[in-house]
Parts: C-alpha cells; sequence; structure tokens
C-alpha cells in the first residue's frame, strides 16, 4: 500500500467528532467569542470532564483549580483548548485503531512521552503554544497503529529493528516512509492546520530540523522517548544529535530537565487519557 492509501483508509474509518471542526471554525472566525467556544465544548459531558482533567494536570500546573471550560478557555486560551480537544480525540483514535498487533501498552508510553518530552523542550526554547508540542509528540506514531490495521505483516517487520537500526530506519526500509509521515499524511486528509502536520512530517529529516526549530524539537523528543521506553536497547546520546539539540537553543541540560519531568508526570498523564484496560 501507498501512503496516501494507508491516510485514505484511516480518514474513512475515522472522521473527527463535529466539536473539533467547529472549534477550529470559531478560532479562525474573529467574531467568535470565548464564552461561545467554551459552551460548544460544555454540550460534551464526557469531554468536558476529560478536558477539566487536562486543564489540571501536569501540562499546565497553574496555581488554582480550574473548574469549568469558560475558565479553562480565559485561562489556557482558545488554540490551547483546541489542542486539548484534539489530544482527546487523539485518545479515541488509538482506541479504534488498536489491534493485536500493536502493544498498545508501548505505544501509548511511546506517544506520551514523546508529547510530554516535546512540550517541555518547547516551552525551554520559548516557542509559543508549547502545550502544541505535546499533541505534535502524542499523535507522531499514529501511522504505526493504521499501517498494523491494514498491513500486520508490514507491522511486524517494521518491529525488528535493532541498535544498529533505528525505528523509523527500519520503517523506511520495509515502507517507503515512516510511520511519522504517515500519521502526517492522516492529519492532513482529516483537514488539520499545517502547523499541526508539518513538523510531524519531517520530524525526521535531519537537515530540516538543524533550521527549523519546531521541527527540531520533535526531531530530540521522538528519539529521547524512544530511547527511555527502549528497555536499554539506546540510550538517548545513541539517537539524539547535539547539533539539533543545539539549533532549537537547548542543550543536555535541558533535554535531561525534560526527560525527568516527564519520567515523574508520565504516568498520572496516562490515567488522565489512555483507556482502561
Amino acid at each position: 500500500m501507498q501512503l496516501t492509501e494507508y491516510a485514505e483508509k484511516a480518514s474513512e474509518s475515522f472522521v473527527l467528532p463535529d466539536v473539533c471542526l467547529t472549534i477550529r471554525r470559531m478560532l479562525d472566525d474573529d467574531n467568535s467569542a470565548i464564552e461561545d467556544i467554551a459552551t460548544v465544548v460544555s454540550t460534551d459531558p464526557s469531554l468536558t470532564s476529560k478536558l477539566l482533567k487536562l486543564a489540571n494536570s501536569p501540562l499546565f500546573r497553574f496555581r488554582s483549580q480550574v473548574d469549568s471550560i469558560t475558565k479553562a478557555v480565559n485561562v489556557i486560551g482558545g488554540e490551547a483548548l483546541y489542542n486539548l480537544v484534539m489530544a482527546e480525540t487523539a485518545s479515541s483514535a488509538f482506541s479504534h485503531f488498536s489491534n493485536d498487533d500493536v502493544d498498545l501498552q508501548r505505544f501509548w508510553k511511546l506517544s506520551m512521552y514523546a508529547g510530554l518530552i516535546a512540550k517541555h523542550l518547547a516551552k525551554q526554547s520559548r516557542v509559543r503554544g508549547s502545550e502544541r508540542f505535546f499533541l505534535l509528540g502524542l499523535l507522531h506514531n499514529l501511522g504505526e497503529l493504521v499501517v498494523a490495521k491494514h498491513q500486520p505483516e508490514a507491522a511486524k517487520a517494521c518491529a525488528e529493528y535493532s541498535k544498529q537500526v533505528s525505528p523509523w530506519q527500519k520503517q523506511q526500509q520495509v515502507l517507503g516512509f515512516t510511520y511519522a509521515q504517515c500519521s502526517a499524511e492522516i492529519l492532513k486528509a482529516w483537514q488539520l492546520p499545517v502547523q499541526l502536520h508539518y513538523a510531524v512530517e519531517n520530524l525526521h529529516n535531519e537537515s530540516k530540523a538543524l533550521t527549523n526549530k519546531e521541527i527540531a524539537i520533535l526531531f530530540t523528543a521522538i528519539r529521547a522517548a524512544a530511547a527511555v521506553v527502549s528497555d536499554g536497547m539506546y540510550q538517548v546520546q545513541d539517537l539524539v544529535n547535539p547539533l539539533v539539540l543545539n539549533s532549537a537553543g537547548l542543550d543536555d541540560e535541558s533535554l535531561d530537565d525534560a526527560i525527568h519531568f516527564t519520567t515523574l508526570e508520565a504516568n498520572k498523564m496516562l490515567a488522565i487519557m489512555a483507556p482502561s484496560s
């Protein structure tokens, strides 16, 4: 199967909830009020509950309790709320595409670590809208679930990486593209904003990572996460390019801090977002 075929099947199989599309339209409309956006979200009690948990999670660390969607929108902003809605949608998509050919516990851990490390690095690098990087890291490997659902033998072959051949190098050898590129193609098919798929599409492109701060952050975060969850196969320094790290205005201490933060907080975030077994 070609890359676009996976994206087409994924977009046909899983349709974005109306609330995602509605909030995006409202954010792009200068006449929309914050209260209107909060009202749209509040019509879904389940989504409201999850978003309030996320707003009070380690992602934001507010001093006071965020106890309403209106307050959440006022405190974190409309774009941040949209990213949280999309993060909750990602959780639903993971459940939809899950199958026996992927270790879902490993998948969730990798996705969560990638998201939290990326968000923390973006914050340290003073990139606006750092919570967007949590969503990008969370979604970067969605392609694995989609490939496994339609071509399980290919996914099994991709899982046979080694210390000498990284996961994304193996994906390129087997599929002709990486899971991240497949994920980006799915995000395009869902008609998400370019800032939510361009960096994912290029996160394994080292030359672009050296010249684009957002790609550099994701490039580094995904590699750090892969090392942390590899059960000792990789060390962080085996996968992370210090030149890319420096191009984002970061250093080894910044990365160590991001990994430490993530190690402390990942289980709390997984408890909020990952489906119960």
